[in-house]
Formats: structure tokens, sequence, C-alpha cells
């Protein structure tokens, strides 16, 4: 009976690692949908509040900005990536959810995407590394278990022998 060869280490922190993508997918798909109903808008920056956001500075600003049903909001974006180079009464453009207002992200790059991309990375990049070092195993392991062919071109080739009488056809063909 034959047993399931139990997994390696590698492959199992490859699927952690496959794992770790998901939230970071999760916040990309989040931000294309936010791209889709998002409106633009021109804030000013108020003040400074600290951050508690992984990969962002340490302060974010607090901005204000009016909406299509021109009322005035108040709050922070959700990602304080890109703002390290503002300071106090800047404009700065915006983008918000029309159902929620609150929901507001800065309207650059870093602002946009990078959160989402720096958190997809996270899981991204430990599971290409897992998936070269397991390639590069498996390569080593077939190159290891390579056997040489007892059979030459002669004895493909060589077809004009008889049949004795101790020959079988199953042993003519093994020739």
């Amino acid at each position: 009976m034959a047993t399931k060869r139990p997994s390696s280490l590698l492959r199992t922190l490859r699927l952690i690692a496959l794992v770790a993508t998901l939230p970071g997918s999760f916040k990309l798909v989040s931000t294309v949908i936010f791209l889709n109903n998002a409106f633009p808008a021109q804030g000013i920056i108020l003040d400074y509040a600290q951050a508690d956001e992984a990969f962002a500075p340490d302060s974010t600003p607090i901005i204000a900005f009016i909406n299509y049903r021109d009322q005035k909001v108040f709050g922070t974006p959700q990602s304080a990536l890109g703002t390290s180079a503002t300071f106090l009464g800047q404009k700065v453009p915006i983008l918000y959810q029309p159902d929620n207002a609150q929901n507001f992200r800065l309207d650059t790059l870093m602002g946009l995407w990078g959160s989402s991309v720096i958190s997809l990375l996270y899981g991204l990049l430990p599971f290409l590394l897992f998936n070269t070092l397991i390639g590069a195993s498996n390569e080593g392991a077939r190159t290891r278990t390579r056997r040489k062919s007892t059979l030459g071109v002669k004895h493909l080739l060589d077809h004009t022998q008889n049949l004795s009488d101790t020959d079988r056809p199953v042993v003519r063909r093994m020739r």
C-alpha cells in the first residue's frame, strides 16, 4: 500500500504566504470599487493627528471639504501614505464616497494605491520566494533521480534477428 508523502516545510510556508496575500487582494479590490464610485473634491488640511497605520507616516492630516450636498465634512483619510510633504492650510485633491463622505482618500498615487499594494506585497513576495525555492528543489531532485537507459539505439533499430525457439515475443520486444 502506498503511503502519502508528508508535505514539506517549504510547501507549508508557501500555503501560509498565499493565505497572507488574501487580505491584500481584498484591499486592492476595495480600492477599485472605491474608485468606481468616488466623487472628487478639494480639501484643506486643518491639523494633524497621530497615525496608527503600518508603513505610514507618524501623523495623518485632518482634512475639511465640502461634499456634493454642500455639507462640510471633517476627517482623516483612509491612508496617510503620501502626506509627508503636506503642510497646514494646503489644499489637496481628494476622492470620497457619496453615500459616506467620511470614507475618503487623497487623490494621489500613494494615497489611493499605496496601502493596498503594500499589503498585497506583504504576502505575495514570500509566496513568490517559496515558489522559486520549491521549483529549485524540485529541479535538483529531478536531476538526481534520472536513470540511464540500458537500451541503446542498436537494440531499437536492429529487427533483422530471427526468432529462435527460446525467444518469445515479449523478450524480443525488450531487446
